[in-house]
């Protein structure tokens, strides 16, 4: 029996759009845990809309011509939105390891931790190029995803 194609096509439309998040230890930081959601083709086509911008451009003889670009602050913006969703075992002391020499201003203790908001990650997404790094290239690795399904599924399966 074939498969009704049109069925199919639209099952793996909808798959595609459904955010798959799993926990990752950060190599930088022991003990600090980040939720990251894969960044498949519809999630980076989001994040890449989100951050083009238009800005037109005086050419010869007063003719314009449309140039369009990434705004480097709202890709970070689109990263910290739709691909990093939560983090645990963040501190103000640990923040050091990414980022020399940081003091923290308004933090009580270097042991408080640090709950996941958007702009204290978008505030590291700009700061640490390695941040940045391992969470795009965790996000956009689909292994990362596949290999944890099947250990998930694995732990189920000793469960029974």
């Amino acid at each position: 029996m074939k498969p009704d194609l049109d069925k199919l096509a639209e099952s793996i439309e909808k798959a595609g759009k459904v955010q798959r998040v799993v926990e990752f230890q950060c190599p930088y930081i022991d003990e600090f845990y980040v939720k990251i959601a894969h960044a498949n083709k519809f999630i980076m086509s989001q994040i890449i809309d989100f951050a083009r911008e238009t800005q037109e451009s005086v050419v010869r003889r007063g003719q314009t011509q449309e140039i369009e670009r990434l705004n480097e602050d709202l890709l970070r913006q689109g990263y910290a939105e739709w691909i990093v969703t939560g983090w645990r075992g963040l501190t103000v002391d640990k923040l050091a390891k990414l980022i020399p020499g940081f003091k923290a201003e308004g933090a009580e203790s270097g042991e408080q931790e640090v709950p996941y908001v958007t702009k204290v990650a978008i505030a590291l997404f700009k700061v640490s190029m390695e941040f940045e790094t391992w969470v795009v290239g965790i996000a956009t690795n689909l292994k990362n995803y596949t290999r944890a399904a099947k250990k998930k599924a694995k732990q189920l399966e000793n469960l029974v």
